[in-house]
């Protein structure tokens, strides 16, 4: 023993250096595991921050599955746009492509010195889906997605992905996963994915849930915004592309079912120096539905009604009659 101590052992310091160890040895484990998950969350918030279009954790709790064919950007900001001398937002085109092309012609668009921004649904329910689609990118027009416009979208996904041949049989539905709104074979979008070329599917791909301009404090959309969603990016797609009314704090597709989701949104900008101004299509049955800060522009050319183009410089509008292509249907049942 007298050897040992004076060696320096003891049983005493041999526990203090063992728990000194261990000590060593689990710092080390937290920062090999602390650290890395540390900078992978710095760089997420960094890249949320940067990158408007990438989705957050806080999506409201109605929000509903996200089809893993949807392809799709959430937002794009455009602030390229502030040199143009007009930017005019348009409603709901649904395939007609000489009534848009009628369109440009009376508003005497210039792609160099205007922007043209379609509020969603370009397809459907018209005569010429890649006509307007073409057309569109010809003209260098900016666009958003409508419900339609993302039917289309998961089918040619689905297509580009699997082949043209596991499209069907027509009863089966298109397997993407628990969604609010699956899709059949038979669905008539499916019809319009299968006319589309690559270049028709990159168009319409691209088109954002929603375009930011900053410069005007103003946003456009297709359906709507849920005002009680407060980083605009959060909000639900589905919803963005469906929204009519809100019941009960939830959004709901259906019309005269709730308060005109409108009215609410409308109400909350009042707080806000500026407000943020929405533009947005859809709602058919409501037709041309100017108000302070939402400025609805879908007056149903397909329908047989009129297709609108707003300057949202000025919010000046401009009228074009169409022919009927479709019949309108009960106003809520819409779609």
């Amino acid at each position: 023993m007298e050897d040992e101590q004076r060696q320096g052992y003891s049983p005493k310091r041999s526990r203090k250096w063992l728990y000194i160890g261990i000590a060593i040895a689990v710092v080390a484990v937290l920062i090999v595991i602390i650290v890395p998950a540390a900078v992978v969350t710095t760089n997420k918030k960094r890249q949320y921050q940067s990158d408007p279009s990438s989705s957050s954790s806080s999506s409201p709790p109605y929000a509903k599955a996200q089809s893993k064919y949807s392809n799709l950007t959430r937002v794009k900001q455009l602030n390229e746009l502030a040199n143009k001398s007009r930017i005019f937002v348009l409603g709901d085109v649904h395939g007609c492509v000489n009534e848009l092309a009628a369109m440009v012609d009376l508003l005497k668009y210039d792609q160099d010195n205007d922007a043209m921004i379609l509020a969603g649904d370009l397809t459907s329910k018209g005569y010429d889906n890649p006509g307007v689609i073409r057309l569109a990118k010809a003209k260098n027009m900016y666009c958003v997605r409508g419900n339609h416009d993302d039917y289309v979208v998961r089918f040619k996904t689905f297509e580009n992905e699997n082949g043209a041949q596991r499209m069907g049989p027509p009863k089966a539905v298109l397997p993407e996963g628990n969604v609010a709104d699956p899709l059949k074979f038979k669905d008539e979008h499916a019809d319009i994915a299968r006319n589309l070329t690559a270049e028709d599917y990159d168009y319409l791909v691209q088109c954002p849930m929603i375009i930011d301009l900053p410069f005007l404090n103003a946003r456009v959309v297709h359906g709507g915004l849920d005002p009680e969603v407060t980083n605009y990016v959060d909000n639900d797609p589905y919803t963005v592309f469906s929204i009519r009314d809100i019941k009960d704090g939830v959004p709901t597709s259906d019309n005269k079912k709730g308060e005109h989701w409108t009215q609410s949104y409308n109400n909350v900008q009042k707080n806000n120096t500026p407000p943020v101004k929405v533009y947005y299509g859809h709602d058919a049955s409501r037709g041309l539905d100017l108000e302070n800060v939402t400025f609805g522009l879908d007056s149903g050319c397909v329908y047989g009604g009129h297709l609108t183009a707003i300057d949202i410089w000025t919010n000046n509008y401009t009228q074009l009659k169409c022919n009927s292509f479709a019949s309108l249907p009960n106003s809520s049942l819409i779609k």
